[in-house]
């Protein structure tokens, strides 16, 4: 071959390399937060890894030993029943033996986002931890699976009475409203969940722009993939409440033989796979997980078995549903989305540029047969059990474009979503509702209050509702403490109480970091739930009389409550921030909202009283936003309590803490290239072939 020809070749290959090197671009904005252009999904993926990794990498390797249930092996003994309840539903077995049969374009993304983690690894090995495993792409799809199982297997252990196992503190707010009640002439949409604030459950918040990927929101570290959040013309919340995905089994196991269960009068041998769980310094622990038709054995107890069955036990497809809501362009777009039924068991709430609202109670639902309770253990030896399918999303409550222009799911009932709503348990099965009739709480009943009575929402007061802090009940109770003062006979009590009677009726009902009165409030109620026989919690909100002894007890239970805080603060007139805390490294700040020893505000903040007295926040509002759907203008505001990164050296470690989260604000996203000019912190140009 002549020198000429070879010239040519090279000259092909050198300008090939060119053709198909994509440009990322990750501008940082003043919070730190990525906003990722590049032309194509797959570059928009690689650009999300590089950026996570620079922020979170210890965090985004340890989620994958999370899910895959390899934790023991460098953190040690601890983590042996963490690791073997992940090995027990397979997220590694699963997500291995049928990543090839992801879509094409879904493992290019995937594969894509981890080459950018990996790229990120090998220019700064100094950050790489020793016990960094080996990074393969199943890792997201098992990954996800890990989020969602907390989900059906908190179901199934519940049937067993054996909640306490994975008691995780889930609860949140949603909200959506028709561009007619709102002044900006848009819908807008609250995604508020309420989750732990550390580990794999303090999401990621990105901006992505490549290909037909325009999307931001906050998604799972290790992942890239949208949990909850918007794109140009539409975005969703998720809230927990949902239909019943699964079932206990009972396994009749012959008395002769463990490993084989009766069905249909006849004795059938149990798949057996074996599990070997490394641990740091010690011997690995060996055991098996022994399977019926019906799914894994969690329990045995002599000659029974209970075996777990859940739709989602052997399934790959919540990375894919996902990418299908992320890309959406329409309500109907997204319904076939929705329609996979790969989402766990969430009320999900929708809102578009067109206008349009949307609820569904989703989840994976077996069609149960009837004659059977499928709350409790129900028996597996025979076929009149089995399940018949699974339920098509028309068959699960759903909602679209309310007459009252509004709807909320705050972990209540479907029926007390709206004043009036037509979601009434009568309408459907039980199993299918997923909860008893009426079912409400603080969260939900204000933020229909709040909702009925704005009729034209602006921008500002969309974001004082999601961060609302006011004390359900605050005014009934007062009436109370007002009518137990009127009636008891005890007037030295009254007399030395006056300071405390003083506070209480001059507080406006607010938990604000500034008011004494919420922290007399939270420490009242919380004494008032010591008394025997207790107060009603809704005679008082009906504002029913009370009877002289349980008007003598609010007196006595202010007592408590006011000997309590000068007990341990030296005084009575504690402001609430004082003791109501964000903190970070070694800092802390003051936050309003929270628990009100009666519920919590829709401004949630689930904390911990600790041997200083003060209640540190871990849990609630999480990675809350607003999000205004105007056509070619999709606008959106979030905040997070802590911050972008996770490295201490960072400015962004708790920026958002002090500067957003104690000051009850939310930040602009800039979610389009125009709006971010003049807010870019940094700028990082990457390579991506």
């Amino acid at each position: 071959m002549s020198r000429r020809i070879l010239s040519i070749l090279a000259g092909w290959v050198l300008l090939a390399s060119i053709c198909f090197a994509e440009k990322v671009t990750i501008y940082r904005d003043t919070w730190g937060v990525p906003h990722i252009y590049a032309q194509t999904e797959e570059g928009a993926a690689y650009g999300l890894g590089w950026a996570q990794a620079e922020d979170r990498l210890e965090q985004l390797l340890k989620n994958y030993r999370l899910a895959a249930g390899t934790m023991a092996e460098v953190f040690g003994e601890q983590w042996i029943e963490h690791d073997w309840l992940q090995r027990f539903v397979g997220h590694e077995e699963v997500s291995r033996r049928r990543y090839r049969e992801l879509p094409a374009k879904i493992r290019a993304v995937i594969e894509a986002y981890q080459q950018g983690v990996k790229d990120y690894m090998k220019a700064h090995p100094e950050q790489v931890p020793a016990w960094a495993p080996k990074i393969e792409p199943w890792q997201v799809v098992a990954l996800g699976r890990y989020i969602i199982f907390n989900w059906p297997m908190g179901r199934a252990l519940a049937e067993l009475q054996r909640r306490n196992e994975v008691n995780l503190p889930f609860s949140s707010n949603q909200w959506a409203v028709r561009p007619e009640r709102t002044v900006e002439g848009c819908a807008i949409l609250l995604i508020d969940p309420h989750i732990p604030w550390d580990n794999e459950f303090r999401f990621y918040e990105f901006r992505a722009h490549g290909g037909e990927l325009h999307i931001s929101g906050f998604g799972p570290l290790g992942a890239p993939l949208l949990g909850l959040g918007h794109n140009r013309y539409l975005g969703w919340a998720a809230t927990t409440g949902g239909p019943d995905t699964t079932d206990i089994y009972v396994e009749e196991v012959n008395p002769n033989n463990p490993l084989q269960y009766r069905y249909e009068g006849k004795w059938r041998n149990m798949t057996v796979r074996k599990v070997r769980i490394n641990v740091a310094g010690k011997p690995p622990v060996e055991r098996e997980v022994h399977y019926t038709h019906h799914g894994p054995i969690f329990l045995r107890e002599g000659n029974r078995a209970y075996a777990v069955a859940s739709p989602y036990m052997n399934e790959v497809g919540f990375v894919v549903q996902l990418y299908r809501m992320a890309t959406a362009r329409n309500l109907k777009e997204f319904q076939q989305a929705m329609a996979m039924n790969h989402f766990m068991e969430q009320n999900v709430m929708y809102a578009d540029v067109e206008g349009n609202i949307f609820y569904v109670r989703t989840g994976r639902v077996p069609v149960r047969p009837k004659g059977y309770d499928f709350s409790k253990p129900v028996p597996g030896n025979t076929r009149a059990t089995e399940w018949l399918g699974i339920h098509p999303m028309k068959d699960l409550v759903q909602l679209l474009n309310p007459s009252r222009g509004y709807m909320q799911n705050c972990n209540i009932g479907p029926d007390n979503m709206l004043v009036n709503s037509p979601l009434t348990a009568d309408k459907y099965p039980e199993y299918i509702y997923g909860t008893h009739p009426n079912e409400n709480n603080s969260r939900g009943r204000r933020a229909v209050e709040l909702l009925e009575k704005t009729p034209r929402m602006t921008l500002a007061q969309a974001i004082a509702i999601a961060l609302d802090t006011h004390a359900d009940m605050a005014e009934q109770w007062k009436d109370a403490l007002a009518w137990a003062i009127e009636h008891t006979s005890d007037r030295q009590l009254v007399a030395s109480l006056q300071p405390a009677i003083t506070l209480l009726q001059q507080w406006d009902g607010f938990m604000n970091a500034d008011s004494a009165g919420a922290t007399l409030f939270r420490f009242w109620r919380e004494a008032i739930k010591r008394f025997t026989p207790p107060i009603d919690p809704e005679a008082v909100r009906a504002r029913k009389p009370l009877t002289a002894e349980q008007g003598d007890a609010l007196l006595k239970a202010l007592a408590q409550a006011v000997e309590e805080i000068r007990s341990r603060y030296g005084r009575l007139e504690v402001p609430w921030g004082e003791i109501h805390r964000v903190r970070r490294g070694g800092k802390s700040w003051p936050i309003s909202g929270g628990e009100t020893g009666g519920g919590q505000c829709l401004r949630a903040v689930g904390s911990r009283m600790e041997q200083d007295g003060v209640f540190y926040g871990y849990t609630g509002q999480n990675w809350t936003q607003v999000v205004l759907f105007r056509k070619g203008a999709v606008e959106s505001y979030s905040a997070n309590p802590y911050g972008q990164s996770d490295r201490p050296d960072s400015p962004h470690y708790t920026d958002q803490a002090e500067k957003l989260f104690s000051k009850n604000l939310l930040k602009p996203t800039w979610f389009e290239r125009e709006w971010l000019e003049g807010h870019i912190e940094s700028t990082t140009v990457l390579e991506w072939k």
